[in-house]
């Protein structure tokens, strides 16, 4: 469901919503003072440093460090996305949800719950299919997948024949129109006829989140192709945006990791012998959007593909979009098998737990990705591989540390390596500094229009758009002339819409002639910029604010009662100019 979620409607579920009594429904909290604590639900600990503030109405643990309001603990506790959590808490305060373009809205979860009907009753005709199957139930538990399995997955069987699923979906009274909408037939277009897509094929219904079952995957007996056939996309199917088997992961991967794999089978034999955490990308290069939904549950993650040369370019993409997301990823090597599951037959659980114990981090993954490289004497080459990979990483210090071991492995110096690096990436603004003596960063001073400033580091850093709740949610700013187009940015990141310039010239209109520009920024010092920024610009909409109230008073007419709130406002702004000011210099 698409709602309308402006920051107006955000702060009033948070208004109606105590957090101390939402975070009282899943831990038991004591009164300390004036807040509350318990033990943290986010990291092991076993003295309480996990704080609610009734007044603040957030949470903070002293220990870890997480932090946030009533939705950001449910999207950190129970894995909600954003949108969930605040659906959640707006019918928890009983507060109607505005949806967005409603009857398109309706007429899509309309057909949507039809499609997901359709296919569970294709699920069971499959399931049912299989019991009466032996030589296929003989396939499978020769290949260790027995009744307990099956029925975990529910797998099933499609029967060698041409429209067995679709007259049985006819006669439980679907439309052949919406059954061709999930993929399950296809239509002959020379006469108008319809045929099922799988057929004589091992089928693994494909589950979302909510256990819905969104497609299938079908794999063939014997060596026919092709080998696996996919449910194309749908209205209820996006490949790029699920993973096959996560319905089960998800709730088994707290305080563990996610083992990524590459097929069907790999998952089920993962499972088979105790991994419960294994997920697989669907037919499809492991995409961002995969990455995403994986990052709600789980912070690390094994990578464990096919150790052929395509499965290693894919755990090499793999780990480095989970190092761009800031990750923690490692790469399962299995030298005496072509995956997981032919090395679980061989070898069993014992061995695959040493190679996950010898798993390789991201450093050791690329010296072991390009050694052939290195062994055939091409060290400049073998340096740019390199170079072209740690682009991806987030973290300064890992970066400097995988300066030190290239620069050891190489025999070059570390400081002519970081120069060469600068070189190279100069266009993509991925500058480090050299090896200088610590030195404390000056920020340097905002001397342009503040907006401009703060929308250009938004440009290149969309997350910073968070931070503008703080403008957006004191009542102080709302009058002034650029609150709706800052607001309008911080709804589009609470949305995940990427803001790029073609989406900022939507949003400021005529209203603002922003010069995109970008010259001579400090990438090293973004986010002391970011914070420096928007201290000068509160301090603006301070000063803009006493401005506007102090030539009300002077021209007012209104009672003493209304020019003494006026004069209460004004002090108030006071206070907080000279905070600022404080915090400015």
């Amino acid at each position: 469901m698409s709602y309308n979620l402006d920051s107006d409607i955000i702060q009033r579920i948070l208004d109606q919503n105590n957090i101390v009594e939402i975070i009282e429904e899943y831990l038991p909290l004591k009164k300390a003072g004036a807040n509350y604590s318990t033990l943290c639900p986010f990291h092991k600990e076993k003295t309480p440093s996990f704080i609610v503030s009734p007044d603040k109405q957030m949470f903070h643990c002293f220990g870890c460090g997480e932090s946030g309001d009533s939705i950001s603990f449910l999207t950190k506790y129970k894995n909600y996305t954003f949108v969930e959590a605040a659906e959640y808490l707006a019918k928890r305060a009983g507060i109607v949800l505005e949806e967005t373009n409603s009857s398109k809205v309706n007429k899509n979860k309309q057909t949507a719950d039809i499609l997901y009907k359709i296919n569970r009753d294709a699920a069971v005709y499959f399931y049912k299919n299989l019991k009466k199957a032996p030589h296929v139930l003989a396939y499978l538990n020769s290949r260790n997948i027995k009744a307990d399995v099956i029925k975990m997955f529910g797998i099933g069987y499609a029967i060698d024949e041409w429209d067995n699923l679709l007259n049985y979906l006819k006669n439980k009274g679907y439309k052949v129109e919406d059954i061709l909408k999930t993929g399950l037939i296809i239509s002959k277009e020379k006469n108008g006829t319809y045929y099922d897509r799988f057929r004589n094929r091992v089928i693994f219904p494909i589950f979302d989140i909510k256990k819905r079952i969104i497609g299938f995957g079908g794999r063939v007996l014997d060596d026919s192709l092709p080998k696996y056939l996919n449910s194309p996309e749908s209205l209820i199917f996006n490949k790029g945006y699920n993973l096959y088997g996560i319905h089960i992961a998800k709730e088994k991967v707290r305080n563990k990791s996610f083992i990524l794999v590459e097929g069907y089978m790999d998952v089920i034999k993962m499972h088979v012998h105790g991994y419960d955490t294994a997920v697989a990308a669907l037919g499809t290069s492991f995409t961002e959007n995969q990455v995403k939904l994986l990052k709600r549950y789980s912070k690390n993650y094994y990578i464990a593909f096919d150790s052929d040369e395509a499965g290693q370019k894919a755990a090499l993409k793999a780990i480095n979009m989970f190092k761009k997301n800031n990750l923690n990823a490692r790469v399962v090597i299995m030298e005496d098998a072509k995956d997981p599951d032919e090395y679980l037959n061989k070898y069993g659980r014992g061995s695959f737990d040493k190679l996950i114990e010898n798993s390789l981090d991201y450093y050791d993954f690329l010296e072991f990705h390009f050694k052939e490289i290195l062994e055939n004497s091409n060290k400049v080459e073998y340096i740019n591989k390199i170079f072209d990979n740690i682009v991806n990483v987030y973290s300064e210090i890992e970066r400097e540390l995988i300066f030190d071991k290239l620069s050891r492995k190489v025999g070059v110096s570390k400081e002519s390596l970081i120069k060469e690096y600068n070189k190279k990436n100069i266009k993509q603004k991925t500058l480090i500094n050299t090896a200088k003596p610590a030195v404390k960063p000056q920020v340097k001073k905002i001397t342009t229009c503040h907006e401009e400033e703060l929308i250009k580091l938004i440009l290149i850093n969309n997350d910073f758009a968070f931070k503008l709740s703080e403008i957006v949610k004191e009542d102080t700013f709302k009058d002034l002339r650029y609150y709706k187009i800052l607001k309008e940015l911080y709804e589009c990141r609470i949305k995940d819409i990427s803001i790029d310039s073609e989406s900022l010239k939507k949003i400021t209109g005529d209203s603002m002639d922003v010069n995109l520009q970008i010259d001579n920024v400090d990438y090293d010092n973004l986010e002391a910029l970011f914070k420096d920024c928007m201290k000068r610009l509160k301090l603006k909409y301070y000063e803009e604010k006493r401005n506007i109230l102090t030539n009300r008073l002077r021209q007012s007419d209104d009672s003493f009662q209304s020019k003494e709130e006026i004069m209460n406002e004004i002090y108030c702004l006071a206070k907080k100019i000279k905070s600022t000011k404080e915090e400015v210099n």
